[in-house]
C-alpha cells in the first residue's frame, strides 16, 4: 500500500466546507471524485483540518492510500485537470505509512483578514469588512492574553461530549496592519470548532469597546460554554500552514 501526502490551496467562497456533508458542495467530494477517475477505485481522503463554509486555504493537507503507484508530479497534474480552478493541488509526495495528515500535525497557522477602511468590493468574501473604529493596540494586548496553554472552552463551539479536554496551546498571536488591512495570525497545536473565529471576534469586540481585557481574562480563567461571544464570519479566514 502506498501513502500519498497532498498539499493544496482553495478559494472556499463557493463551498460548504472541506469535509463531505449532506447539504452543499464540499471540496473533499470533488477531490475524491477526481481520484476515483485516476485510480479506478473509491478512495477516501483524510484531511488535516475540516475548514468551514467560506474558509480559504493556502496550505491544507490530506493523505490517502492506494495499491497503485503513480509519479507524484504526474498525479498532481492529473488531479488539477479534473477539479475546479478555485482548488489547486500544490504538491504531491509519497510518504511513509506512519504519516497521518491529522495526527502527525505539530502545529497549524491561520490568518484572518480584517478591512478597517472603506468597504472594498474586491475584498468581499475574502476579508471581514469592519465598520467600527478599533483600538488596535488594545487588541494586541488582548491577543497576548490568549498566548499560552489554556482551557479554551469559552472560545469554541465544540460540545464537551465531542471533546472533553478543551485545553490547547497558542504559540503565536500577532496583529499587523498594512494601511486599512489587518492581518491576524494565530499558530497553535490544535484548534476546536470555530475557535479562531471566536478569538478574532472577541478581539474585535475588545477593539470596539464591547469587551475589556478583564472580560478576556475571565473567559480564560472561568471557561464556560454559555459565555457571550462573537463568532465572526468565516470568509476572512485562511488556513495558511500545517507543520509536521
Amino acid at each position: 500500500m502506498i501513502r500519498y501526502k497532498v498539499t493544496l490551496s482553495y478559494n472556499g467562497r463557493n463551498y460548504s466546507g472541506f469535509q463531505s456533508q449532506k447539504n452543499g458542495i464540499a471540496i473533499q467530494d470533488l477531490i475524491e471524485k477526481a481520484l476515483k477517475i485516476i485510480f479506478k477505485e473509491d478512495i477516501r481522503i483524510m484531511m488535516a483540518s475540516r475548514t468551514d463554509a467560506g474558509v480559504h486555504a493556502k496550505g491544507q493537507v490530506f493523505h490517502f492510500d492506494s495499491d497503485r503507484k503513480m509519479d507524484p508530479y504526474k498525479l498532481k497534474g492529473s488531479i488539477n485537470a479534473l477539479i475546479p480552478k478555485d482548488i489547486h493541488i500544490n504538491e504531491v509526495k509519497i510518504v511513509d505509512d506512519s504519516f497521518h495528515a491529522r495526527y502527525s500535525v505539530k502545529d497549524k497557522t491561520y490568518e484572518y483578514l480584517v478591512n478597517i477602511g472603506e468597504y472594498d468590493v474586491f475584498l468581499d468574501g475574502y476579508a471581514y469588512q469592519c465598520f467600527y473604529k478599533l483600538d488596535i493596540d488594545l487588541m494586541k494586548e488582548g491577543a497576548a492574553l490568549l498566548v499560552g496553554t489554556h482551557d479554551f472552552s469559552s472560545f469554541n463551539t465544540t460540545p464537551y461530549k465531542d471533546k472533553k479536554d478543551q485545553t490547547r496551546t497558542i504559540t503565536e498571536f500577532k496583529i499587523t496592519r498594512n494601511k486599512d488591512l489587518l492581518r491576524i495570525r494565530v499558530t497553535g497545536d490544535g484548534f476546536l470548532r470555530n475557535m479562531v473565529r471566536i478569538m478574532v471576534g472577541t478581539l474585535i469586540d475588545l477593539g470596539r469597546g464591547q469587551k475589556s481585557l478583564d472580560d478576556i481574562k475571565k473567559m480564560l480563567e472561568q471557561p464556560c460554554k454559555s459565555t457571550k461571544r462573537y463568532n465572526i464570519t468565516g470568509n476572512g479566514l485562511y488556513l495558511v500552514r500545517i507543520r509536521y
